[in-house]
Order: C-alpha cells, then sequence, then structure tokens
C-alpha cells in the first residue's frame, strides 16, 4: 500500500470513528444554509406576473421551513394586497406582526448552531425596514376596506417602529405620509396634525394637498394662527370645500435591489461573508396626473425603498460585525482544537467551516424598489383622471360617480392598477 492509499485509509477511518460525528454535523448545518425552494419558486412566478401560481406555490406554508416563516407571511401577504384581496392580506401579515412579537427573544441554542455554520440557522426576523413595512401595507389593506380604526392601530404600531430605529426610519415619507392619512381616516385629528406637520418638516416642500390637510386640521382644531399661516400657502380653495372628493393613488414600481453575500478572507482558510444591498435596480418614477385634462397641482410623497433597507442593514452593522468575529474565532478554535487531536479531520473541519461561511440574504424580495403616494382632489362633476408613468402606459381612472367628500384609493404595481 504506497502512501497516498494510506493517506485516503486515514481520513476515512478518521471521518468514520473519532470525529465522524461532528463532519456530518457540519454537513448537515450546510444543507441547512441555503434558501427555500418553495419561496424561491413564488417569487420568481410572481415576478413573471403570474401571482396565482405564486399563491399556489407557497399553498399553506407546510413546506417552508420554520426559521423562514416570516418569509412566508411576508411574500403571501404582498401578493394578495396587489392581487386585490386585502382581508386575506392583512391575515397573513397581522400573521407576521405576531411572530415578530412572540419571537422577541434570542434562541441560544439557535445562536451556537450560527457560530459552527452561518446565520441562515436562525429565524429570520427581518430588517428593521421590513418590520415597519409589515404595518405600511396593513395601513393600506385597512384603509381599503374601510378600516380607519384598525388602520390607525397600525399607525400607531409603525410609530412604534420608527421610534425604536428613528435614525434610520423616520426617512420614509411614504409611511409617514400613510400614518396621516390613517389618522386622519379615523378622525384622530389631533394625531393626523403632527404627523403631517413632521410629514411637511420632512419633505420641505409640502405641496398644495398636504397643506390643506394641514389646514383643515388646525381650523378643527382651533389652531387659528397655523391656520392662516397654511392658508396663506395654498393655491387654491381647500379640500374641504363642499363638492370635493378626493382620490389617493399608491404607486408601487421598480424592485428592491437583490441582497447579496459578500466575503473577506482573513486567512488562507479563513473568511466572514456579510449581506449587503447591490446598486438600485430601478431610477425614481417620474409620475404626472390630470383631471379632465388639467394638470393636477399634487405633490407626490415617496420613498425610495432600497436606500432605507440599505440604511436599515447598515445601521445594524456593528451588532453583525461582532458576531462575525466571534463565528470566525469559534470556528477557528474549533479547528485547532480536532487538529491537535487528528490533523486530517481538522483540516477536514477546517474546510467544511470555511464553506459554510454564507452571509444570510433571506428578504421580502418580492417589495417594489419605491412606494409614491398621490392625495388627488377631484371636482364635482368631474370625470376621468390620466395617470403617467415613465414605466407604464397611461392609466384612465373613471371617477364621475365620487360623491362629495367620498375618498377613493387606487393602487398600482408597474403591470397596471388594482382599484382598492
Amino acid at each position: 500500500m504506497d502512501m497516498r492509499q494510506r493517506w485516503y485509509q486515514r481520513v476515512y477511518c478518521s471521518v468514520c470513528t473519532r470525529s465522524g460525528r461532528l463532519c456530518v454535523v457540519l454537513l448537515c448545518l450546510f444543507t441547512m444554509g441555503c434558501s427555500t425552494t418553495v419561496l424561491d419558486k413564488a417569487r420568481l412566478q410572481y415576478a413573471s406576473g403570474d401571482a396565482q401560481s405564486a399563491l399556489q406555490t407557497l399553498g399553506d406554508g407546510s413546506e417552508v421551513p420554520s426559521r423562514d416563516k416570516l418569509l412566508y407571511w411576508l411574500e403571501r401577504g404582498l401578493i394578495l394586497h396587489e392581487e386585490g384581496n386585502y382581508a386575506e392580506s392583512s391575515r397573513e401579515l397581522l400573521n407576521a406582526a405576531a411572530y415578530l412579537e412572540d419571537n422577541d427573544f434570542v434562541s441560544i441554542s439557535a445562536e451556537a448552531r450560527s457560530l459552527l455554520a452561518n446565520d441562515w440557522i436562525r429565524k429570520y426576523k427581518g430588517e428593521y425596514s421590513e418590520q415597519l413595512w409589515i404595518h405600511t401595507y396593513l395601513m393600506m389593506n385597512f384603509l381599503s376596506l374601510g378600516r380607519y380604526d384598525s388602520a390607525a392601530v397600525e399607525a400607531r404600531r409603525a410609530l412604534e417602529r420608527i421610534s425604536d430605529r428613528e435614525n434610520v426610519l423616520q426617512h420614509d415619507a411614504f409611511t409617514r405620509a400613510l400614518i396621516g392619512l390613517s389618522f386622519e381616516s379615523a378622525g384622530q385629528a389631533n394625531s393626523a396634525y403632527i404627523e403631517y406637520r413632521k410629514l411637511a418638516d420632512l419633505t420641505g416642500k409640502p405641496g398644495h394637498s398636504l397643506t390643506s390637510s394641514l389646514y383643515a386640521l388646525a381650523k378643527s382644531l382651533g389652531f387659528d394662527e397655523d391656520a392662516r399661516k397654511y392658508e396663506r400657502q395654498m393655491a387654491q380653495t381647500p379640500l374641504t370645500t363642499a363638492g370635493h372628493a378626493e382620490v389617493v393613488l399608491f404607486l408601487a414600481t421598480g424592485r428592491l435591489p437583490e441582497k447579496i453575500s459578500s466575503s473577506l478572507i482573513t486567512d488562507y482558510d479563513e473568511r466572514v461573508a456579510f449581506p449587503q444591498y447591490l446598486p438600485d435596480r430601478d431610477a425614481p418614477p417620474v409620475v404626472t396626473v390630470s383631471v379632465d385634462g388639467v394638470d393636477c397641482d399634487c405633490s407626490v410623497v415617496a420613498s425610495n425603498l432600497g436606500q432605507l433597507a440599505r440604511s436599515s442593514l447598515n445601521s445594524r452593522g456593528i451588532a453583525l460585525t461582532t458576531r462575525l468575529l466571534a463565528r470566525a474565532a469559534a470556528k477557528d478554535a474549533l479547528a485547532d482544537n480536532l487538529a491537535k487531536k487528528d490533523e486530517v479531520v481538522g483540516e477536514i473541519a477546517r474546510l467544511l467551516l470555511f464553506v459554510l461561511e454564507e452571509a444570510d440574504t433571506r428578504g421580502w424580495h418580492s417589495l417594489p424598489g419605491h412606494l409614491s403616494l398621490l392625495r388627488v382632489p377631484v371636482n364635482k362633476g368631474s370625470q376621468e383622471i390620466v395617470v403617467k408613468s415613465f414605466s407604464t402606459a397611461p392609466t384612465i381612472i373613471d371617477v364621475s360617480t365620487l360623491q362629495a367628500g367620498e375618498r377613493r384609493f387606487i393602487a398600482m404595481r408597474e403591470r397596471g392598477f388594482l382599484d382598492f
């Protein structure tokens, strides 16, 4: 038996005896550290425009690993929202919100396993921005269903999320506008006024629609000095004048940037992997709105979800770096300890641990790249609204049946409009 044959025999015996179970465990961890096939398939179907097949693929979630359960509810909730099934979408997103509350703790066993493998083993709890957007979509759902009190509840939950990570999430103008709209629709004038004031400060240029709302709320709350200030800012009669109605447009365009795994080689046999978002896929939407052929003097309140997601990920950089360094040290110590007992097994373990090092790139992949909110005033007798976007053909919305004081919600994703 030559030297090479003896070496192979030694490797085989070592793996099968003294440390075989460890290698088996490492290989099992490797198979766990990968994306869910069901989720990936459903996302591809949804991206190709086949939402019904995507929902069928997701099914009841029984084929989705427990660590990815949040993603199941998020993807299903968003698809149902865009299919116009707002009640069912709300149920799924409420499940997601409840899951986060129930799992607001650190699992010692999961943390220990992740030190041997990677963060894919841990239960996915979403980026801070994704946690906020659960309530963003719930607000849109409840507004569409006329459940204004429920929308206001979600608005307060969204404010709690923003307060927890204010340095990042306070820049989400779309969600801030939606919070104010939810409070206003629920008749909570003081809360709506506060949020609209914050939105005006955030955007810098509130536009006629927001200024009109601030004027009406200040008037109703008895803030006469503020009311006079906003009245001077308005270019035309306030929206609350009898005979006016309103169409609220929610525009979802583009796709969220992809989250990828990047690596830093620290030694010939050691590396650390960290997640990062690629640059934005799409430019901000350019939208024009006209009512009966006359351009609408309504401003767009928009959020770049890719930018917010990137800032959200970066905000946990210190905690992420600490965990990466701890995992690198743990893997190195384990391999060294095994090598002391059997050099070959130690090298095999080091190789497996090297391969296992992969950043957690899970996320709410079906989110749009941008969300925009427009409030369009409609005069009595108006017939149609025309919306033009760079990514879609002009869309005509019939408003001839709108009654005085009525508010209608219309949602658009790039492939077309979904009337609430």
